[in-house]
């Protein structure tokens, strides 16, 4: 089969939009399907849980003078909410297998607890636990990748934990808490930095996983697990805001990490694998200066690992493309999405190019990258 060939400069549009009356600090495809679930907090500090559906139902049905319907528009349609008393700072799908039907979706909050929710009916948690001592800041899940029921988690006080929903579910039964299967939490009597991104990858080998964190000194860390150790540190010495490896399939090619002061990095996998921190291949570009330097999100298009998007606090998207050495990053141009920073951006599985993301404008917006 002939690979998928990128045009110079892929153009972006908007295919729907809506106001939100909360801060929504993730917006999530929920698998397989076109529904959005948005996660977040309103001005009274209670977390909320929205789901919207992308729509292209006609708004005008064909009348006899018409003969026709109007053009079917694609829009956001408010589906269900639901409000708790302790605010939501982070979510994933990703926990769940990829076959799964009905996946589950799990929340970080405020207050340091997990919780997983069934998404048809949000009114209680099928389960929650305290996971950390301050706030989940940030998480993600291998079970998309392995089909284990696995994530990571990140925190305020620099603690970084590896879960089993499976363990999960055991001590609910005994009515007590799981206990992570990792835990990488700064040494005893060192004060940890916050977490504020993770990211989970694919090894060299078929089971092998790695965890990324990035921190807000500019400390990277990659953790190998089935070695059970760090193989990869370095600084970057601003606050990171992102990271990801570039294939949640397969054997990853490349690691980026975003910061606040709008400097994108990519750092080069050699079979998969790190070398050592001081020979690992380092790109550096300044994709933002200025008051809207901050890069919020980066994340890769699934069905095209070598094209990714970074979202700035002015609310523009970038896209770029690892190069054939995968070291070198080329600029596929930018597209102004919304006039405040894009805090998340998610990309559909099923869709090549579809997207959905939030912005601190208190907005939902669905866009496109026509390949």
């Amino acid at each position: 089969m002939a690979t998928p060939t990128t045009p110079a400069h892929p153009r972006i549009s908007e295919v729907a939009s809506c106001k939100i009356a909360f801060t929504a600090f993730q917006a999530l495809w929920i698998p397989g399907t076109t529904r959005i679930c948005a996660i977040g907090s309103d001005d009274a500090g209670f977390g909320i849980i929205q789901i919207q559906a992308l729509t292209s139902a006609s708004t005008k049905p064909a009348t006899s003078a018409t003969a026709t319907a109007s053009p079917a528009q694609p829009r956001l349609v408010h589906q269900a909410e639901t409000e708790k008393k302790v605010q939501f700072k982070c979510g994933t799908f990703r926990a769940s297998a990829r076959s799964s039907t009905l996946p589950h979706l799990l929340t970080g909050d405020f207050d340091g607890h997990v919780s997983l929710w069934d998404m048809s009916r949000t009114e209680f948690p099928v389960s929650n636990f305290k996971a950390h001592e301050d706030i989940v800041s940030c998480m993600d899940g291998a079970g998309s990748v392995t089909g284990r029921p696995e994530f990571v988690t990140g925190c305020n006080d620099g603690t970084v934990r590896l879960w089993d929903m499976r363990q999960d579910h055991k001590a609910a039964v005994k009515g007590g808490a799981p206990s992570p299967i990792s835990d990488m939490s700064p040494k005893k009597g060192q004060a940890g930095h916050d977490v504020w991104c993770v990211a989970m990858g694919s090894g060299p080998g078929a089971d092998d996983l790695m965890i990324v964190s990035g921190h807000d000194n500019g400390d990277v860390r990659v953790m190998d697990l089935r070695m059970g150790r760090s193989v990869f540190e370095t600084n970057i010495k601003h606050g990171v805001c992102a990271v990801e490896f570039d294939k949640r399939q397969g054997k990853a090619g490349s690691l980026v990490a975003t910061t606040l002061e709008g400097a994108l990095h990519s750092f080069d996998l050699l079979n998969g694998q790190f070398t050592t921190s001081d020979s690992t291949t380092e790109e550096v570009i300044t994709v933002r200066s200025g008051d809207v330097s901050t890069l919020w999100q980066a994340r890769h298009v699934p069905q095209r690992p070598d094209i990714f998007a970074v979202t700035d606090g002015g609310g523009t998207v970038h896209m770029y493309r690892h190069g054939d050495e995968r070291s070198l990053i080329t600029s596929l141009g930018s597209h102004q999405l919304a006039t405040e920073g894009v805090l998340s951006l998610d990309f559909n599985e099923d869709l090549e190019g579809l997207f959905v993301g939030c912005d601190l404008d208190n907005t939902l917006r669905v866009g496109m990258v026509h390949f």
